[in-house]
């Protein structure tokens, strides 16, 4: 699917936007045309013929509707009815969902804000589609830039990477000698030089054969020692960049086919680097070597020995990129059996809780067999393609035998050239046997690196050095705030408040009603799609992301524990507090006498994601470390859902006291813990519906009151029951 402001004009309207879709109006694979002008919508056929013409004028509005698998976008029309526009699969609904807006806005005669920029997801070159969430074409990336990327990494190591090619320079001429000993003795017997001569040269080739061991073992050790290096430092580097990427990406990318690229993909480098890489730079500086002397000795048995190797390198060309293309895919497969694992393993209570444990192993079996399949079909082409190789090198024997015999018995060379000769056939034919091998280990490790880079060149969230340094004050601001994580379906609709530094303000509304992403654009966890956010005047986006985030402390509703200690977790935002902080942390937030409880006190184990912890104690921890943190910004998204009606009063004396001098936003599941707050903002449908404190809210008896009510009325139901 291609996506660009198109300049062409194939009518007297001109395209603003070209976008190919992959679902026909009844769902099936096939390419639909959608685009969008001043005046209308247009769906054409590949070759241009309209399928459906829609009039701007006629649109009351458009929204991008998910399906099972997939989605389309619908248009409302003014009369009340609904079109279907063009339907497309989960690969390009983030794409469409933008056309929808822009549909939606030009419908209402406004000026669409998302960019009409070019987002590519065919191969500008070969016009093939892109594997998924990816943007870099496997079969036209350039391999040379993916190595010389990769040499860049030798850069630190450039003392043992020259160390390494002299030895290998070294090791090339050593194994060009024995072809030439053998070549010595054999003339020295043809002309009775005595057993003298034959020792002379048998000792020459002992020591050549121990110098070759000895410069063998200190290749491999250079060799090992760069490769897990750079292997070291390419995990490292690919860490981190996936660290500062967007949250948006962590959105639509599972956890398991991230973390293959850290893993999976850099193992694949490691192991040519090691393995293939030494013997395709070895063995090509020997064949270079072994063609030198051939031709100085006989340029003629010289060049029916090479005579095959155009014919080995057009078939290298031929299959190289297709079966690379194929282990490509091959690797995407083995992400979705990682991301199935990381998945089934990380929810294994749920599973167990649901009895779904055959449910789960039938989708690993399903994705195992992908892989396995993808893996196969590769593995076969190689095979064949390998097969093929032999033919011609076995070939290239049978003509250097025959040519190089005819020789021989004509007396046109010696039978010290001919030894020669046959020696080194099997030096430049024996590289050539595992070319495939190579070239394999090769597609595999560059379609690795390609996954790789393409995550350090992926837009960062943080940039180093941007943005300005600023000690917030709290006061937090919305400027006619629009967004959405389907831009086409917007939460937040043109939300405006003010919250003064040091207020508490609560945030209400049914679920849904945009209180958590209002917590998300004031953490800048993603940026509005339209509108502003000032912190203390300031545009946020002005501000340093890292050094602005570092005063905000943060309770989600959810709480994340990492593996480790209580008190490392509560230090987490802290790394240099002392015990006595920690412990006073842990008082406010209600959580030290429970701590003191366990036997080995903070020292205890907490478990991955704090499994050893029940839901209460973890929500203790986690505001803990919040306090801790002491922050000018806090935020509480439903901070005391998983405690006990007692713990929770004391949690919320706690937070009273935290609270004094601190720009507060709080979400609660009981709104009567919210009676505190300076203000209260009631949301509904991504608007602002009700704004005051909890005493004018109520004496209105508008929207807040009935919720009020409501919630009164379902807990007197719980009570009786």
């Amino acid at each position: 699917m291609a996506l660009a402001a198109a300049e062409k004009e194939k009518s007297p309207e001109k395209i603003l936007l070209s976008l190919t879709a992959d679902l026909t109006e009844s769902a099936e694979f096939g390419e639909r045309l959608l685009e969008i002008t001043q005046k209308s919508v247009r769906v054409c056929l590949p070759d241009g013929m309209p399928v459906q013409v829609i009039d701007l004028e006629d649109v009351a509005s458009a929204k991008s509707e998910s399906l099972v698998s997939g989605g389309r976008i619908l248009a409302t029309l003014k009369t009340g009815e609904q079109i279907p526009v063009v339907s497309y699969t989960l690969t390009h609904a983030e794409v469409f969902s933008d056309a929808a807006h822009i549909i939606d806005e030009m419908a209402k005669g406004e000026s669409p804000f998302i960019a009409l920029e070019q987002k590519v997801s065919r191969c500008p070159k070969c016009e093939r589609l892109l594997p998924e969430d990816t943007t870099v074409c496997p079969r036209c990336v350039s391999r040379s830039k993916a190595m010389l990327r990769i040499a860049k990494y030798l850069v630190p190591y450039k003392k043992q990477a020259l160390r390494l090619a002299s030895i290998a320079l070294v090791s090339t001429l050593m194994t060009l000698l024995p072809g030439l000993i053998m070549k010595q003795i054999i003339e020295a017997y043809e002309n009775s030089l005595g057993e003298s001569e034959l020792f002379k040269w048998m000792g020459i080739w002992a020591g050549i054969l121990f110098t070759m061991v000895v410069l063998k073992v200190l290749n491999d050790r250079l060799m090992v020692f760069l490769a897990a290096n750079i292997s070291a430092d390419l995990k490292n580097a690919t860490y981190r960049a996936i660290e500062f990427l967007r949250l948006s990406y962590f959105d639509r990318k599972p956890v398991g086919a991230i973390a293959s690229r850290v893993s999976m993909d850099t193992d694949r480098i490691w192991h040519f680097l090691v393995d293939g890489l030494p013997f395709l730079f070895n063995n090509a500086l020997i064949l270079i070597g072994v063609i030198v002397i051939l031709m100085v000795q006989n340029w003629f048995l010289a060049v029916c020995i090479i005579m095959p190797f155009p014919f080995i390198i057009l078939i290298s060309m031929k299959v190289w990129r297709p079966i690379s293309n194929l282990f490509h895919r091959a690797s995407q497969k083995v992400a979705r059996v990682h991301m199935q694992l990381h998945e089934s393993l990380s929810g294994i209570r749920v599973v167990k809780a649901f009895a779904r444990e055959d449910h789960e192993y039938k989708k690993f079996i399903q994705r195992n067999t992908d892989f396995r399949d993808a893996s196969l079909y590769a593995d076969q082409r190689w095979i064949t393609a390998h097969g093929t190789m032999n033919l011609v090198i076995q070939s290239g024997t049978i003509v250097t035998w025959t040519v190089g015999g005819l020789m021989l018995y004509r007396n046109q060379i010696s039978m010290g050239e001919f030894i020669l000769f046959n020696a080194y056939l099997g030096l430049a034919y024996g590289p050539l046997h595992w070319f495939a091998q190579i070239n394999n280990w090769f597609s595999r490790a560059m379609a690795g690196a390609e996954r790789i880079f393409e995550i350090m060149d992926m837009p960062r969230e943080i940039v180093e050095g941007e943005g300005e340094q600023h000690t917030v004050q709290g006061s937090v601001e919305f400027e006619k705030v629009r967004f959405g994580y389907d831009k086409s379906n917007p939460i937040l609709k043109e939300v405006n408040f003010k919250a003064e530094a040091g207020q508490m303000i609560g945030l209400v509304g049914h679920s849904g009603a945009g209180k958590s992403t209002t917590i998300n654009l004031i953490c800048r966890f993603y940026e509005p799609n339209a509108g502003r956010i000032l912190i203390d005047g300031k545009d946020i986006q002005d501000l340093s992301l890292q050094d602005f985030r570092s005063q905000i402390g943060i309770v989600l509703q959810e709480p994340f524990l990492f593996h480790g200690t209580i008190a490392e977790n509560i230090r987490y935002g802290r790394p240099d507090a002392s015990i006595e902080e920690i412990m006073r942390a842990a008082r406010a937030a209600n959580a030290h006498d429970f701590i003191l409880a366990k036997p080995e006190g903070y020292d205890t184990m907490v478990g991955e994601r704090g499994v050893r912890l029940s839901g209460g104690e973890k929500q203790r921890i986690s505001i803990a470390r919040a306090i801790l943190h002491d922050p000018q910004i806090l935020i509480f998204d439903e901070a005391t859902s998983s405690v006990d009606v007692e713990t929770e009063k004391q949690i919320q004396e706690a937070i009273q006291r935290l609270v004094k001098g601190r720009t507060t936003f709080a979400i609660a599941h009981r709104l009567s813990t919210l009676r505190s707050a300076d203000r209260l903002i009631v949301l509904d449908r991504g608007k602002i519906i009700e704004e005051g404190s909890h005493e004018e809210l109520m004496a209105k008896k508008g929207d807040f009151y009935k919720l009020v009510q409501t919630q009164s009325q379902v807990n007197e139901i719980i009570g009786i029951a």
